[in-house]
């Protein structure tokens, strides 16, 4: 497996790149901006993006959108149908993403907005801006407090205590620390 990290100049965004050793088939993690970083790495490795993953509907996340679709013609899998006018492949929970070799699993992320999914493949999750390192996503109302709390128990601190757990914004944390030291769930 082939990661890396991107800190775009966009509200101090996360974007991440996920590839398969293999095949070299590669996803792209939010797409605040296309960064000049994404596509030099993306060179040097010889990977090939053919899918990006929204994880939810906010112009940090999804700005570099277009730029990206225009340049490498991904597929782009989101839960709406459409973001920044780009049609999407809408997800469901347990739908599952293949990159290559690689299986990612959606998991249902509601509360910051409505439409919230997070990303997992065997040893990370992606979750946007639903989870972050003692945090959790700002919510409009109590009601989406609580619906992301809960999606967050069941989907994220299932997953193996060293998952490690790839946030919007902010460090990299993993599921044995949030779920036992992150102040929303204790």
């Amino acid at each position: 497996m082939i990661f890396r990290h991107f800190l775009l100049k966009v509200n101090e965004a996360n974007a991440f790149i996920l590839a398969c050793n293999d095949t070299r088939e590669a996803i792209l993690i939010d797409a605040g901006d296309l960064d000049n970083a994404i596509p030099v790495f993306l060179a040097e490795h010889n990977l090939t993006l053919s899918k990006v993953f929204i994880t939810h509907d906010h112009y940090d996340h999804t700005d570099g959108l277009p730029a990206v679709v225009q340049q490498y013609r991904a597929e782009v899998f989101s839960g709406k149908d459409a973001i920044a006018n780009i049609a999407t492949r809408r997800v469901r929970e347990n739908a599952e993403i293949q990159v290559g070799n690689l299986v990612g699993r959606v998991i249902a992320t509601p509360g910051h907005t409505p439409e919230g999914m997070s990303l997992a493949f065997p040893g990370m999750v992606f979750t946007g801006d639903a989870l972050f390192a003692g945090s959790v996503g700002g919510t409009p109302g109590a009601r989406q407090a609580r619906q992301q709390i809960d999606h967050i128990t069941k989907g994220i601190f299932s997953l193996p205590p060293e998952t490690e757990i790839h946030c919007g914004h902010g460090p990299s944390t993993t599921v044995a620390i949030e779920s036992r030291h992150n102040p929303f769930f204790v």
